[in-house]
């Protein structure tokens, strides 16, 4: 998004190398991601892939000892960076730009549902 997000710049301390991209890229929907991915200076996000890209193993590894839907804190914040990260990988690694959206569709018409969607329904109780 255009600005920054109040977000907690906490991190498990051997991820701290990490805080600087707290603010601006530990968002708390897909909606935001994508809309931090479409708005976002390119180099910025390129600083930002490039340098999260190579703790995307450790981070995986320090995730699955939490629990996904409701993680503490810190775990929260670096699973939101790791998700923001797969929001922008596509950028480098499939299309070569930072929107392949037509030009004559706006992006404000899209609405995201991801990960979060699926968190609100695993929430809930199902009856048999």
């Amino acid at each position: 998004m255009r600005g920054s997000h109040m977000v907690s710049a906490v991190l498990p301390s051997q991820f701290a190398e990490l805080t600087e991209f707290v603010a601006q890229w530990a968002l708390p929907s897909e909606q935001a991601r994508f809309n931090q991915r479409i708005h976002a200076d390119p180099a910025n996000i390129k600083h930002f892939y490039d340098t999260i890209l190579p703790w995307m193993d450790r981070i995986l590894v320090h995730l699955r000892d939490f629990p996904p839907l409701d993680p503490p804190a810190p775990e929260l914040n670096l699973m939101r960076l790791a998700l923001s990260c797969v929001e922008v990988s596509r950028i480098f690694e499939a299309w070569g730009q930072q929107d392949v959206r037509a030009d004559f569709l706006d992006p404000a018409r899209f609405t995201c549902v991801g990960y979060e969607g699926v968190k609100h329904s695993l929430s809930r109780k199902v009856k048999p």
